[in-house]
């Protein structure tokens, strides 16, 4: 049941359409005189694109969805993994930052200009004359970089990588999430289409016995009573009949919901792929099952993950009770005045002016309150927390394991069971149906058999479905997934 990314052929094929469609375009608008010549092209091959996008969209209409595709389509339209997406991206950008933060800082010193003017004294005459004054100054650059704190930068750099890869985990697990909701919403589906179709040929063959019975009874060879009780059987199975349609609405609007389909478009769904799967019995140890989950499971991985992350915020923490280094350096340009000789750039270069410093910092945390070494004790808390909820998660999911083992040996059972039933209540039936033509059992009777009839086909459908349902889930422990997923998971670097 793990997701799995099929490839599309039809969002292949629309993408190379809107790609074709954009050069023509691109020809039409840069070819000058050409254009009309271009339309002329461009006719035929928009009236066959038309043609071939109204004929992709009728076929996305009518076409039947298999159980895989429904999946693909709900990891592909889930808002929350939009949500989830957007996330990993800002998990890359911490990557990102983080790397950059062990490199020296770079800033430049603003620079300001003043210009003033006015009536002043002339040192020179003692008058008043008019001034004006000009400067230009604060041209520099300055670099800092922090030499040691406790190896927080690196730490933080492993955070974010760390945080990345919970990130994908994390993707993977809300997809599976959504598949496992995706499939029980496509089997409620399946079962309630199934069951209409299983009822609708009840209320069927209820009718003809019913129109039989009254062509009887007007001949006097059927009782009045007779003719009330199928009349009250007919009722009844058309009274189910439109339970379970309405049951199969519900059903569809569900999974329509689960799916982020549209909800005034059609979906029909698939049952073939279904259909061809036979209860079997499967000899499977919970033990090695565990194992494959153990390696595959996204729930595992992000446990381990956290008590890894737990761990760096231990080293974070402790961090916090070293000395940091840090050094700086700067230099400084010259002021320009339009008071002084010389030009903008002499004055700027001027030696005389060039300023440089060069600092070498240290901050030792003497005393803050204990807030570092409580600091401290919480992130070793959390870390002993988090290898106590990786045993939960282990625990839990061996029990998970355990059960559908069960459970799928009990489907197989339940449903050799159910077949049987059915075989038997089916022979049943026909008998009883050859007696009351005989008049040797009443219409009641017959009615009790065609209900225990119906129902056993219930049990067997809801039976199989069952066994289905839970196969799936354990090709989901078992980490069976595609190669393409399978390759991308390698891909990815662990620290």
């Amino acid at each position: 049941m793990s997701y799995f990314l099929t490839s599309r052929y039809s969002l292949f094929f629309s993408i190379h359409l809107k790609t074709s469609t954009f050069r023509f375009w691109h020809d039409i608008r840069f070819s000058g005189g050409k254009i009309k010549q271009k339309m002329m092209i461009l006719k035929p091959y928009s009236i066959l694109l038309s043609i071939l996008t109204s004929g992709l969209l009728v076929n996305g209409q009518n076409r039947e969805w298999s159980l895989q595709e429904c999946i693909d389509y709900g990891v592909e339209k889930s808002l929350s993994m939009q949500q989830r997406v957007l996330q990993n991206k800002n998990d890359k950008l911490d990557v990102r930052d983080a790397t950059l933060s062990l490199l020296p800082s770079v800033s430049g010193i603003s620079p300001g200009v003043s210009y003033s003017f006015g009536r002043g004294i002339d040192p020179e005459t003692n008058t008043y004359t008019n001034t004006r004054y000009m400067s230009v100054g604060g041209f520099g650059v300055g670099s800092s970089l922090t030499v040691f704190a406790g190896f927080s930068h690196v730490n933080r750099l492993r955070a974010a990588k760390l945080s990345r890869l919970m990130g994908w985990e994390e993707t993977e697990n809300q997809a599976n999430q959504i598949a496992i909701q995706v499939m029980n919403a496509f089997f409620t589906l399946l079962y309630a289409e199934e069951e209409v179709r299983i009822t609708r040929e009840q209320v069927e063959n209820s009718r003809l016995r019913l129109k039989k019975i009254e062509r009887e009874y007007e001949l006097g060879k059927k009782p009045q009573s007779d003719l009330f009780e199928m009349q009250a059987q007919q009722a009844s199975v058309e009274f189910r009949l439109i339970t379970a349609q309405n049951h199969c609405l519900n059903a569809q609007t569900h999974l329509k919901y689960i799916m982020n389909y549209n909800a005034e478009e059609e979906l029909r769904i698939d049952a073939r792929s279904v259909a061809e799967v036979q209860p079997e019995f499967h000899e499977l140890e919970p033990k090695e099952v565990f194992t494959q989950a153990l390696r595959t499971l996204p729930e595992i991985k992000l446990a381990a993950y956290q008590i890894r992350s737990a761990e760096l915020g231990v080293y974070s923490a402790r961090a916090g009770l070293y000395p940091s280094i840090s050094v700086s350096g700067n230099i400084s340009f010259g002021n320009y005045s339009d008071q002084r000789s010389g030009d903008f750039f002499s004055q700027i270069t001027d030696r005389n002016q060039i300023g440089k410093g060069f600092s070498i910092g240290m901050s030792i945390p003497f005393y803050s309150g204990l807030s570092r070494r409580s600091s401290l004790q919480r992130a070793k808390h959390y870390y002993q927390s988090s290898k106590i909820q990786y045993q939960q998660t282990e625990r839990a999911l061996y029990n998970e394991i355990q059960q559908a083992l069960q459970d799928l040996k009990s489907c197989t059972q339940r449903y050799r069971i159910a077949v049987q039933r059915e075989n038997f209540s089916t022979l049943s039936y026909n008998a009883a149906r050859k007696r009351y033509e005989q008049g040797l059992i009443t219409i009641i009777d017959l009615n009790t058999t065609s209900n225990s009839l119906l129902e056993a086909k219930y049990d067997v459908l809801r039976a199989r479905l069952d066994y289905v349902m839970q196969r799936r889930m354990m090709d989901f422990y078992q980490g069976k997934r595609s190669e393409e997923h399978t390759s991308e998971l390698q891909s990815r670097q662990v620290i």
